[in-house]
């Protein structure tokens, strides 16, 4: 498992010895029972759902400024597969892939889903520290993304420490596109790629041959392991938070039906998104007492950044997080 002989340096949840540790944390008052009993299922099966993480009223606001960010789409980042950064325009937002990029930066209510009560009790008792939320996504439709564990796409400078969170906006029924996953799949051995033994996935570097020996290989192993491959039908407000390494992707859509979801990576505040190593902007702004944001995206000190930056975007104004 990645704990025992991984060249990296996992969160405590990912150590050999997290099973003891966690109960001493228990014993000693550190976390309650219900965070315990949460983090025993991380630490075993990779992943842990949460019931009810956030109201209906909380997640029927999101959905409707989702579908409202046509009225404003200067003041939101989308992406639509194979086509670039644009705003939500309402032919961007009829695209099927369409998601809204960081959407945590100008939405409130984001920040108030992605920084719940709930699952910022596990993100605490994992980090140890205060999280940084950043790579928050809106989805309307399943992904249908093939089986991959996060971190050879989303880049830490310690790259066994994040953690992500999905947030279902609506009840997920079978056939949308919902989310599947390998039970316990965290615990396998890394795929490293390149020479330099890189948890990540440059195309550019390593090219696409071992891309896709990466995700053949992770699915193989699963299986040969005898892990149960499970899929997530949540009800609204439900969340499910994952370890980096846990083998997860969007099963095939087969109906027409919306699968409405809020997605997030977290790491410590210590841990560095890469995006930070290469814009000059990377910051952290706290906007709850439990955790901050950062974006590759928006400088979240100067509203009219991307006017200077990417004046085909050029937003008139950014909103108020927190």
């Amino acid at each position: 498992m990645p704990g025992a002989n991984t060249p990296f340096t996992p969160l405590w949840t990912d150590r050999p010895d997290a099973t003891a540790v966690l109960a001493a944390k228990r014993e000693s008052g550190q976390i309650s029972p219900v965070v315990a009993e949460r983090l025993g299922q991380l630490i075993e099966k990779g992943y842990v759902i949460i019931p009810g993480a956030i109201s209906h009223q909380l997640a029927d606001l999101l959905v409707a400024e989702i579908a409202a960010v046509t009225g404003q789409p200067e003041m939101f980042i989308a992406r639509r597969d194979r086509a670039a950064y644009a705003h939500p325009t309402k032919e961007v937002v009829a695209d099927k892939t369409f998601r809204i990029i960081d959407f945590h930066v100008n939405s409130r209510h984001a920040d108030k889903a992605i920084f719940c009560s709930a699952i910022a009790e596990v993100l605490n008792a994992v980090f140890e520290s205060p999280a940084n939320a950043f790579q928050c996504l809106t989805f309307n439709h399943g992904s249908q993304q093939a089986m991959h564990q996060d971190g050879a796409y989303v880049v830490v400078s310690e790259p066994l420490q994040f953690l992500a969170s999905w947030i279902a906006l609506e009840d997920v029924s079978a056939g949308s596109g919902e989310l599947e996953y390998f039970s316990g799949s965290h615990k396998l051995d890394d795929f490293l790629f390149g020479e330099e033994g890189s948890k990540s996935w440059l195309p550019e570097r390593h090219g696409g041959q071992i891309h896709r020996a990466f995700l053949d290989s992770i699915v193989q192993r699963s299986e040969t392991e005898g892990l149960t491959r499970e899929t997530f039908l949540p009800k609204k407000g439900d969340a499910l938070i994952w370890a980096s390494d846990l083998v997860h992707g969007g099963s095939a859509i087969s109906n027409d039906r919306t699968r409405k979801s809020l997605v997030t990576h977290y790491c410590p505040v210590a841990v560095k998104p890469k995006f930070s190593t290469f814009t000059k902007y990377f910051h952290l702004r706290r906007v709850a007492k439990r955790g901050y944001i950062s974006s590759r995206h928006y400088d979240l000190r100067q509203r009219k950044w991307w006017r200077t930056h990417y004046p085909r975007l050029a937003p008139s104004f950014m909103g108020k997080p927190g």
